[in-house]
């Protein structure tokens, strides 16, 4: 398989959303009061979880889980939850807008409205979680050159430039600050790509995201905004091979209070861990001062199709180490590993590349990585939060 024809983890997002429905979203406890928000006991609708005791020297770098469950169930969507509860500090919620009811004109969907009191509920229920929540408008199955499930009525070329679309990313990056109050929130995922891919598009989002920076800065001054940046495709090595393009993150200062990049290195040029080079991660300090963020990474642990040297459970935990140590002694301020345990659908298309992507299998039995990752999540955050 061509490396051109790979595509960026969040496809596995889009292509759930797009088979489900959202379809796992309102799951309620049989005869519980209905208060507006689902429920199961007095301590909200997700299982009781305990987090291990503290043990080791205090770190200061966040470990955070995306949403994705292993399987496409309600049960198994709300235990990522959970999982992320006992074993994180960050937990990513990552969605493209449901554009027709964000529209002028548009009507929020009860799907919509039952998806956020759940989300919002677990989120009460596991309190020590910060909540990164990425708006993810663009296609990663054409690799971010189009915007995502648009409705029959807006012209797919038009994209970015049609006023009711900007109308409507502003609204639902609104309707998120106001529900959700994230601590943290991409407006645009990896969008150096759609640079690479839609100059006309990215030129256009870029004067979007300014108006929807201010937008969620007036309904929540403390969470921290940004878009987010792919960066093997920064350097030129994803997809289509090109020059480097770290000018674009100039482009953004001053309106960018993190730099968040997605990383995969085994979708490069990396066929082993050894091959990353020294520098890797240490370059993106050489080009902020400001906090930086892994808001998206992972690992193989068995050989991917078109990859079948890249993969093993050895490698999985020597990539994870790597990315950990060198981001705490970097001073990111966190690392976002994209799914705890395999998502056990992704057997078709593209999403096979991440089919073993997770640090426990899908059925919950753990990887050699996993130990490590406990490890870490033991080890009591410096500023005592949990």
């Amino acid at each position: 398989m061509r490396r051109s024809s790979w595509v960026p983890a969040s496809w596995i997002v889009a292509a759930l959303l797009a088979l489900t429905g959202l379809a796992f979203t309102g799951c309620r406890t049989e005869g519980a009061e209905d208060t507006g928000a689902p429920e199961a006991g007095p301590a909200g609708p997700g299982p009781t979880v305990v987090r291990p005791e503290p043990a080791g020297e205090p770190r200061t770098v966040l470990l955070g889980f995306s949403s994705l469950p292993a399987e496409l169930t309600s049960e198994s969507y709300i235990q990522a939850f959970a999982t992320a509860a006992q074993y994180a500090d960050l937990l990513l919620i990552q969605r493209t807008p449901p554009w027709a009811e964000f529209l002028p004109g548009g009507t929020i969907s009860n799907a919509t409205a039952e998806t956020t009191r759940l989300e919002t509920a677990l989120l009460k229920q596991y309190s020590n979680l910060r909540l990164y929540y990425a708006i993810d408008p663009t296609d990663g199955a054409v690799q971010r050159s189009r915007l995502a499930n648009l409705p029959s009525s807006v012209d797919v070329q038009a994209g970015f430039e049609d006023p009711g679309v900007r109308a409507a990313f502003v609204a639902y990056a609104a309707y998120i600050a106001k529900n959700y109050k994230p601590a943290y929130m991409a407006l645009g995922l990896e969008i150096n790509m759609t640079y690479e891919r839609a100059p006309r598009q990215f030129e256009a989002f870029a004067t979007l995201y300014d108006e929807a920076y201010a937008v969620v800065k007036g309904n929540s001054p403390g969470t921290k905004v940004f878009p987010t940046w792919q960066l093997e495709d920064l350097e030129g090595t994803f997809g289509q091979v090109h020059p480097p393009r770290w000018e674009l993150i100039e482009r953004f200062r001053g309106r960018m209070d993190v730099l968040a990049v997605s990383t995969y290195p085994f979708l490069g040029e990396v066929r082993s861990v050894a091959d990353i080079r020294e520098d890797y991660y240490r370059q993106l300090r050489t080009r902020w001062d400001g906090e930086i963020l892994v808001a998206e990474t992972g690992y193989p642990s068995a050989p991917v199709e078109g990859r079948e040297a890249v993969g093993t459970e050895a490698e999985q935990k020597a990539y994870l180490q790597r990315v950990l140590t060198e981001a705490e002694a970097l001073g990111f301020s966190g690392v976002v590993w994209f799914a705890a345990l395999d998502p056990a659908f992704a057997t078709t298309g593209p999403a096979v590349a991440f089919k073993d992507i997770g640090l426990r299998r899908s059925d919950g039995s753990n990887k050699q990585a996993w130990a490590l990752w406990e490890e870490w999540a033991r080890r009591p955050l410096a500023d005592g939060r949990r």
